[in-house]
C-alpha cells in the first residue's frame, strides 16, 4: 500500500460509520492506478477483506456518464441541447402533447416534467437495452407530464433514460457500448 493510499484510507476511515457501510475507491492518473482501497464492513458484520474488489451499483453516478456522452455528441454537432428530444428519439410519444417540448437540456437538468421513474428493470446489473427502453416507452406512452417542460426541476431518472436513447440513436450503437 503506497503512502497516498494510506493517507486517503486513514482520512476516509475517520468518517466511516462502524456498521453497514463500506467504500471502495480508485484513482487513476494517465492510465495508472495511484491509489485504491476498500474499507468498512459487509452487512455490518464482517470486515471487507483488504484484498477484495467490492462492487456497488453505480446508481445516480451513471448520470455523469450520460451527461458526458450527450455533451460529446453536442460538441460533434450531432445533438442540440435545445432541440426537441423527439428529433433524436422519434419513438417517444405521450398522450400529453407538451412532451414535444422536452429537450435534452430539460432531461439533464431534471426539468423534463416526466412522471417519475419507471421502476421495472431499473437499477439492474446487466440491462437488456431494447427491453428496458421498450418498457420505458410503454410506460411513458400512457402517462402525462407533471408540468410544462422547463417549468421546475424535480429529480427524475426518466429524463436520463431519454437522453441515453438519444445517445444510442444518434451514435448508432448501444448506449453502454458508446459509454
Amino acid at each position: 500500500m503506497n503512502d497516498l493510499t494510506k493517507k486517503l484510507s486513514r482520512m476516509l476511515s475517520y468518517e466511516l460509520p462502524n456498521e453497514f457501510t463500506s467504500v471502495s475507491y480508485a484513482i487513476m492518473i494517465d492510465g495508472r492506478f495511484v491509489a485504491s482501497d476498500t474499507l468498512g464492513t459487509t452487512g455490518g458484520k464482517k470486515p471487507v477483506p483488504a484484498d477484495s474488489r467490492c462492487t456497488y451499483n453505480v446508481a445516480s453516478i451513471s448520470k455523469i456518464f450520460c451527461s458526458v456522452a450527450v455533451m460529446q455528441l453536442v460538441e460533434k454537432g450531432l445533438l442540440d441541447l435545445d432541440a426537441s428530444v423527439i428529433d433524436y428519439v422519434p419513438e417517444f410519444t405521450m398522450p400529453d402533447e407538451r412532451y414535444k417540448k422536452i429537450t435534452l437540456r430539460h432531461c439533464l437538468s431534471h426539468s423534463c416534467a416526466l412522471p417519475g421513474t419507471q421502476w421495472k428493470g431499473f437499477s439492474v446489473t446487466e440491462p437488456e437495452d431494447e427491453e428496458y427502453y421498450s418498457e420505458f416507452l410503454e410506460y411513458v406512452g400512457h402517462s402525462y407530464l407533471k408540468a410544462e417542460p422547463g417549468y421546475y426541476s424535480t429529480y427524475c431518472n426518466d429524463g436520463f433514460t431519454l437522453a441515453e436513447m438519444a445517445v444510442k440513436n444518434v451514435s448508432g450503437m448501444p448506449y453502454h457500448e458508446y459509454c
